[in-house]
């Protein structure tokens, strides 16, 4: 696992500020949102538990979405460390539509690097994972999806927040299949769940070829973390 002082100093500043040198590793952390998703230009409101681990990096997120009044569905996005998926059932029985594959997969460990801002603890404990300088105020870290490297780049501000967390070409979904854009979440509302400061709110926006769609909006209500006992 690497050693704080061997990554880029902007990652240093970022832990520093964020996370206790004491702290203990989890063996994964839960966090609960609420907030509204975009859908079919509506903003439908939601709750969600997103479960993270490490060694594999990996993530599951669940979320019941209101529909219309006596109208929901249950969303759900996550990757083993392998396989990648996501979709929605409507009253958590009927599909509503399902995704796989190795696109999906780098979709959702996109995702999942990006959201290590809420679990610094977790980055470091995972030694695949590559953390690379990108200057005074910046640092990229690199995993391997499928075929592709894939690399999330935070920056960081002059307190040591990581307010942005950004990728050059994430895949999203179009009627032939997979097209890349840029994307990012822009991060803020930064406070303290138990020993570790985080950021509270995040907005998530693809770049298109025909403007920017910002389609995700949340707010961090509850974190837990479970330590490793050994």
């Amino acid at each position: 696992m690497p050693q704080r002082d061997e990554l880029p100093p902007a990652a240093r500043r970022w832990l520093d500020r964020c996370l206790p040198s004491s702290s203990p590793t989890p063996e994964r952390v839960t966090i609960k949102q609420v907030g509204t998703l975009e859908s079919n230009d509506r903003w439908l409101g939601f709750r969600a538990t997103g479960t993270y681990w490490a060694q594999p990096l990996a993530f599951e997120w669940r979320a019941r979405l209101g529909i219309m009044l006596g109208m929901w569905a249950i969303a759900t996005d996550g990757h083993d460390g392998e396989v990648g998926w996501g979709g929605a059932k409507l009253w958590g029985l009927f599909d509503l539509g399902r995704r796989r594959g190795p696109e999906v997969q780098e979709v959702q460990l996109i995702r999942n690097i990006a959201e290590l801002a809420w679990m610094p603890d977790l980055a470091l404990s995972d030694p695949v994972l590559r953390w690379v300088d990108a200057g005074d105020d910046a640092f990229e870290i690199q995993a391997e999806a499928a075929a592709r490297t894939v690399t999330v780049r935070f920056d960081v501000d002059t307190r040591g927040d990581v307010v942005r967390a950004s990728c050059e070409a994430r895949p999203y979904d179009v009627p032939e299949g997979y097209e890349d854009a840029p994307w990012h979440y822009e991060l803020d509302q930064h406070r303290e769940f138990g020993s570790i400061r985080v950021p509270a709110s995040v907005v998530a926006t693809y770049e298109l070829p025909d403007g920017p769609w910002e389609y995700f909006r949340a707010e961090v209500v509850e974190m837990e973390r479970l330590a490793n006992e050994g």
